[in-house]
């Protein structure tokens, strides 16, 4: 996959969010699998179909003709976005997890709530809560805050972040943030807040989709970033709201 260019989506839609299909399944079937996936949680992990899942969504703080702070529940009401996540916990049964804020600068009227829930199956560092998404990363040198929710697998997580952390990446001195995790999607927050979106997805090797909403220190400047590997094998789905 790496030797494609991966597919990205635009950087300014209000909702943004992921769906994942149950592998051998119809639509219809998955639809009935869902009772029998979530009443098999207690199953080994070899006995289930799982993979994780998420949805995300953030204010159109991009468009000129931006509606500030619209009535769209899923930004309002962290419960909404709770029951939304629930619904694709048969794909991540290891663990749920939401996270809200608001990212932006007020006086530039560029401040927009953001919103995102994730379902994980937990593979790569199974054991560590710290791995478990959305991720909210602080990365002063760069003066960045990522907000990270993906899914899949990323093959070389590892000599990706040891290029980084050594400086041979083809940028000026090492990566000084050190990951707090072994999950291999962590490594996507820290390659996207080195490069920049593009330039990070094209470096994955793997299977993956994934949402990050960034907000610069210093301009509150607010950025949407969404992509899935070249082949589709992790589909992202993206919606904006009326």
């Amino acid at each position: 996959p790496s030797a494609h260019r991966p597919t990205i989506f635009p950087s300014a839609p209000k909702l943004v969010a992921t769906m994942f299909r149950l592998r051998g399944l119809s639509a219809s079937a998955a639809t009935r699998a869902k009772a029998a996936a979530v009443s098999a949680s207690h199953a080994p992990h070899e006995s289930r179909r799982g993979m994780c899942g998420l949805v995300a969504a953030i204010d159109d703080v991009f468009s000129p003709s931006q509606t500030p702070w619209a009535d769209v529940p899923i930004l309002n009401d962290k419960a909404v976005m709770s029951r939304a996540s629930s619904v694709l916990y048969h794909r991540g049964p290891d663990g749920m997890q939401v996270s809200t804020g608001v990212v932006g600068c007020r006086k530039r009227a560029l401040e927009a709530r953001w919103s995102m829930g994730h379902t994980r199956l937990a593979i790569v560092d199974p054991s560590n809560r710290n791995a478990d998404m959305p991720f909210n990363l602080k990365f002063d040198t760069v003066g960045k805050t990522v907000h990270l929710a993906a899914n899949g697998e990323i093959y070389n997580h590892d000599k990706l972040y040891k290029s980084m952390a050594a400086g041979e990446d083809g940028l000026d001195g090492p990566w000084p943030h050190d990951r707090f995790s072994g999950s291999d999607c962590e490594v996507i927050a820290h390659a996207y807040a080195r490069h920049g979106g593009p330039k990070a997805a094209s470096l994955l090797d793997g299977m993956f989709a994934f949402v990050i909403f960034e907000e610069d220190h210093e301009t509150g400047e607010v950025k949407a970033f969404a992509a899935r590997d070249p082949v589709g094998i992790k589909p992202l789905y993206y919606v904006r709201t009326l």
